[in-house]
Formats: C-alpha cells, structure tokens, sequence
C-alpha cells in the first residue's frame, strides 16, 4: 500500500478526478464514487491490484498513467502468470503479467523497469487520522 495526502479533488457528473502527493511524486485516481471522508491533505492508504500493473523497460511517457520506476527485489514465476514484486522509494508492490510476457521480455531480478496503473485502478485502501 501506498501513504499519501490528497492534494486535489475535480467533480463533475459525479466522476471524481483525485491527485496525491508523496513526497515529491503524483498520483492519480479517477473514481465513480467517493467516500465523504475524503477532503483536501487527508492521508490515506492507496492500493492497486496486482493484475492491473503493466512492466515495461522503456518509458511510455503517458501522462494518463500513474508511472513507477522501480527495481525488481523477487520473482515468482508460474506455468501461465508470474508475480514481479517491485521495490521503489514511496513503496513495495507486485505486478500480475503472464508468463509469455515474462519470458519474452526477459525480466530479471535487479533490473529496473517502469511499472504503469490506471487511474481507474487505483483506489483508497484506507483513510488515516
């Protein structure tokens, strides 16, 4: 999970278009519903699943997608998916892709690459005092 702050909030036809701040990065969160509790410099836990998470080694520079670069700490790789868990300075986290793709892509521990979610993907976990 990630701690972050809300920075801002957008509205509009109950579509909500939410930026956080951690530390020095930005983050982005489109939601249908949101909770009351969320108000400007609330803290919250972000999450994403794994499934949602797309790798690649080159940058995508797609200002639409919540982008990590981030170091490759563990691999466990199965018949069809493969885990990559994912290590940078805001958190640890792991991404789903297939074992084609892996292979294909030739994934290796200590690389790094840039891991991508979609706003739509992300979600607020919790909300902190």
């Amino acid at each position: 999970m990630i701690k972050a702050k809300i920075n801002t909030i957008k509205n509009h036809e109950n579509i909500n278009w939410v930026e956080f701040l951690i530390n020095k990065h930005k983050l982005f969160m489109l939601a249908l519903e949101l909770d009351e509790k969320a108000s400007i410099d609330q803290e919250v836990l972000l999450a994403f699943k794994s499934s949602e998470c797309l790798l690649s080694k080159k940058n995508l520079e797609n200002s639409f997608l919540n982008t990590f670069y981030a170091k490759i700490i563990d691999i466990f790789q199965g018949q069809i998916i493969t885990i990559v868990r994912l290590e940078n300075e805001i958190c640890t986290f792991e991404a789903q892709i297939s074992t084609h793709e892996f292979l294909e892509q030739n994934y290796q521990k200590n690389d790094f690459v840039f891991a991508y979610v979609h706003p739509s993907a992300l979600f607020i976990k919790e909300y902190l005092c």
